[in-house]
C-alpha cells in the first residue's frame, strides 16, 4: 500500500502542478498581467509548488531533515541532471546576463543555505533573510528582462511555454484543482515515503534527497523539454536556475517564516555543501564560452553520477570511501 500511496503522490503532484500553471497564466493574462511578470511570479511558483507543498508536508509531519533534502535534491537534478542532459543533447547558451545575473545569485543562495544548514536552524528572522534575497532577485530580473524578447527573457519564455485557456471560470477552476491536488499529492507522497524509507534504510535527508527531489523535480523536466521543442535553447540553463534560486529562497523562505524548524543533529551537512559547490562549478563553465557545451554536459553528468555513487555508498549498497558529515 505504501507504493501505491506513494505512486498516487507523484501522480497528484505532477497534475496540481500542471494545473495550476496552465491556470494561473490563463487568468492572470486575461487581467492584462505581462508575460514577464507571469513568468518570473506565476510560472515560478507553479514550477516549486510541488517542493513548497511537500515541504509544508514534511514540517507538518515533524521530518524538517526531508523537506530541507528535497530542496537540496531538487535543486541537483535542475543543475547537474537536467542541465548536463541539455548541454549533451544541445550546447545550452549562457549569455552574460544570465550567467552573471542568475549564475551569482544561485552562488549566493547555496552559500547562505550551506551556512543555515550548518546552524541547523530555519527561524522567522532567517526566513525573512530568504524572502528579502527571493524579492531582490525578482527585482533585479524584472529590471534587466523589461522590455526584452522572448528569446532574450527567461520569464517570457518560461511565460509562454504553455497554453492558457481563455475562460476565467475554467482558469478558477484548473487554479483550485491544482492547490487540491497539490495538498493530497503532498500528503500522499510524504505518507508513502515515510512508510517505505525504513525498508531501504533511508533516513528523511536521504528520503528527501532522492525519491521525493525526484518527484517534485518533473514539473521543470516537463517547462524545460516545452521550451527545448520551441526552440528556445537560449534560456533553458537560466529556467533552470531561476527555480534552483525559487526553491532555496522562496520556499524555504516562507517555511521558515510560517513554520520555523530545527535541524537535529543526525541532518549531513555535505549535501548542502555539495550543492554549493555545483553553483561554483556553473559560473565558470558558463563564462568560459558563454555556453554550456556538450564536453561541459558531460561533466555536470558525471558529477551527478558521482553524486549518486555517494547516496548508494551512504544507503550500504557500495563501499563508503570516507565518512560524511
Amino acid at each position: 500500500m505504501a507504493y501505491e500511496f506513494l505512486a498516487v503522490g507523484v501522480a497528484l503532484l505532477f497534475f496540481g502542478s500542471e494545473s495550476l500553471l496552465r491556470g494561473g497564466i490563463g487568468i492572470f493574462k486575461s487581467f492584462g498581467l505581462s508575460p514577464l511578470l507571469i513568468g518570473l511570479v506565476v510560472v515560478a511558483a507553479a514550477t516549486s509548488a510541488p517542493e513548497f507543498a511537500v515541504t509544508m508536508q514534511a514540517l507538518a509531519n515533524k521530518t524538517p531533515e526531508m523537506a530541507v533534502g528535497s530542496i537540496i535534491g531538487a535543486d541537483l537534478i535542475n543543475l547537474l541532471l537536467l542541465a548536463g542532459l541539455g548541454a549533451l543533447i544541445r550546447p545550452l547558451p549562457s549569455p552574460p546576463k544570465i550567467a552573471f545575473r542568475d549564475g551569482s545569485a544561485m552562488l549566493l543562495s547555496t552559500v547562505a543555505l550551506g551556512g543555515i544548514v550548518a546552524f541547523g536552524a530555519f527561524n522567522r528572522r532567517t526566513g525573512l533573510v530568504l524572502l528579502a534575497g527571493f524579492f531582490a532577485y525578482l527585482a533585479v530580473a524584472f529590471i534587466s528582462d523589461w522590455r526584452r524578447t522572448t528569446q532574450l527573457s527567461v520569464s517570457e519564455a518560461r511565460a509562454q511555454c504553455r497554453e492558457h485557456n481563455s475562460s476565467d471560470g475554467l482558469n478558477v477552476f484548473l487554479i483550485v484543482l491544482g492547490i487540491v491536488s497539490l495538498f493530497f499529492g503532498a500528503r500522499y507522497l510524504v505518507d508513502g515515503v515515510l512508510s517505505i524509507a525504513p525498508a531501504l534504510h533511508m533516513t528523511g535527508d536521504l528520503a528527501g534527497l532522492t525519491i521525493v527531489a525526484l518527484a517534485t523535480a518533473l514539473p521543470e523536466i516537463v517547462v524545460v523539454f516545452g521550451m527545448t521543442m520551441r526552440g528556445w535553447d537560449s534560456v533553458t540553463i537560466g529556467s533552470l536556475l531561476a527555480t534552483s534560486i525559487f526553491n532555496i529562497l522562496a520556499v524555504l523562505g516562507i517555511a521558515a517564516l510560517v513554520h520555523p524548524f530545527r535541524l537535529s543533529g543526525g541532518f549531513v551537512h555535505f549535501d548542502a555543501y555539495i550543492l554549493a559547490g555545483t553553483a561554483v562549478l556553473l559560473l565558470p563553465l558558463m563564462i568560459t564560452s558563454w555556453r554550456l557545451t556538450r564536453w561541459n554536459g558531460a561533466l555536470l553528468l558525471l558529477c551527478y553520477a558521482g553524486y549518486c555513487a555517494l547516496l548508494a555508498a551512504r544507503l550500504g549498497y557500495l563501499p563508503m570511501p570516507f565518512a560524511v558529515t
